[in-house]
């Protein structure tokens, strides 16, 4: 309800005329952002048969290991920065030399987070006998990440020219996948893989910050220390309520994974990567909007988005509630029907996230009540730690237990950001009031 009222407050003192232009630029970074949502699903689907193929198990098991790992690495490297320095570049893009210090703020807390997560994987590889032998694979692996994560795509995000990231991902994994086909012939040329990632990844950078210089003048100027570490506090708020939801989400798999057996570890899996893939599909969606309602603070376009994409959301969640049994047929074939139930009953989550995300970054987010989003997250995600605990020392043997405990998570963070939305609804119309003023 906080989404109409909103609504009805500014909308019958905008003109939508005056939002046309930016509304069509919303319209092709959403396109942009799904359009890169693609290319990081099919790109890797390219390499995928081949590296299976010249590695051989072994290999290829190494490399999927360290993927995995590193997959944790770039998220914490990310630390938020994508969310909270995308915010702060959109209020001053006008400015270039405060988008330059802004650039310089991150570069600087990167650095500082880089060297922390490089030496915390030090005993982390010596540990996990797989990793330990083979630290070299680790290393060049984590020196790619390292790299990527100094990519400013918050900049490009915060001018609202996405589609240059989605161009300049496709050149660039394009031309990771042409050097593995050239060179990546045998398991002997395993750590080939992730050189070829740094490769990229280094092109990557360059491309991004010419592109960033041309296009905007923003370049990168070095504020004082204490600036980065101000900039590093701004965004924990925005790692911690995204990484705490997967973090969660995760503690429940592990779990599950004590108490039942790998039939039934593998039936959970398949049900969450359906919700998963579906709720990936978001993200485009958000990551656009969130931008523009930074800049234009436009609730009826706001209002238009959430309510047909919610409608949109519902009918896809009972549609995978209807059809889980052929879904589950296709992913894992008749041994996974069993499973089935597991899908319906996780369904929901699938309408309920996109009020969950709707009313976080691109509602409370824009208008600086990041801490609202963290709290929300961690109340949803206390509650699914207390309730799975619970549910293990009560011996609960079927796994609806858990998938009802998943909807009533995800039930409870999307309250929980519409009273707070609520609750600063005064706060958040002043804000679009002095906006319209500007």
């Amino acid at each position: 309800m906080i989404v109409w009222g909103l609504t009805r407050v500014s909308g019958c003192r905008h003109d939508d005329r005056s939002f046309n232009s930016s509304r069509k630029l919303l319209g092709r970074n959403i396109v942009s952002q799904y359009g890169l949502q693609i290319a990081k699903y099919l790109i890797p689907l390219i390499t995928l048969p081949y590296l299976a193929r010249v590695l051989g198990g072994s290999g290829y098991g190494v490399r999927s290991y360290v993927l995995s790992v590193m997959t944790i690495v770039t998220t914490i490297l990310d630390f938020g920065f994508m969310t909270s320095a995308t915010k702060s570049i959109s209020r001053v893009r006008e400015n270039v030399d405060e988008a330059s210090r802004i650039v310089g703020a991150v570069t600087e807390a990167k650095l500082l987070l880089t060297i922390v997560v490089g030496i915390v994987l030090v005993p982390v590889t010596t540990a996990i006998p797989l990793l330990n032998g083979n630290r070299t694979y680790v290393a060049i692996a984590f020196t790619a990440c390292a790299i990527n994560s100094f990519v400013p795509d918050f900049v490009f995000m915060g001018y609202e020219r996405m589609s240059i990231m989605t161009v300049r991902y496709v050149v660039c994994k394009s031309v990771g996948t042409l050097l593995t086909f050239i060179f990546i012939r045998s398991p002997s040329d395993l750590l080939l893989v992730p050189t070829i990632d740094v490769i990229s990844s280094i092109l990557a950078v360059v491309w991004t910050y010419f592109g960033m210089k041309s296009r905007f003048g923003v370049g990168i100027k070095l504020p004082s220390f204490s600036r980065g570490m101000a900039e590093f506090k701004k965004s924990s708020e925005v790692f911690v309520a995204n990484f705490s939801t997967t973090l969660f989400n995760s503690f429940t798999t592990l779990v599950i994974g004590v108490i039942f057996n790998a039939t039934e570890v593998a039936y959970w899996s398949l049900a969450s990567t359906v919700v998963s893939s579906i709720q990936s599909l978001y993200s485009p969606l958000f990551n656009s909007l969130y931008v523009y309602m930074i800049s234009q603070f436009d609730f009826a376009h706001y209002k238009r988005i959430m309510m047909r994409g919610l409608l949109v959301a519902v009918v896809v969640s009972a549609a995978v509630a209807v059809f889980s049994r052929p879904i589950m047929l296709v992913l894992g074939g008749e041994g996974y029907l069993d499973g089935a139930g597991v899908v319906t009953v996780t369904s929901p989550v699938i309408a309920l996230s996109f009020c969950t995300v709707g009313l976080g970054w691109p509602l409370l987010g824009a208008f600086g009540f990041e801490r609202e989003v963290m709290r929300s997250s961690l109340i949803a995600g206390i509650f699914t730690v207390v309730a799975v605990l619970l549910a293990a020392l009560l011996d609960a043997r079927s796994l609806m237990v858990f998938a009802v405990i998943r909807c009533i998570s995800e039930a409870i963070i999307s309250a929980a950001r519409g009273l707070m939305a609520a609750k600063h609804a005064d706060e958040i119309f002043a804000g679009a009031a002095r906006a319209r003023a500007m």
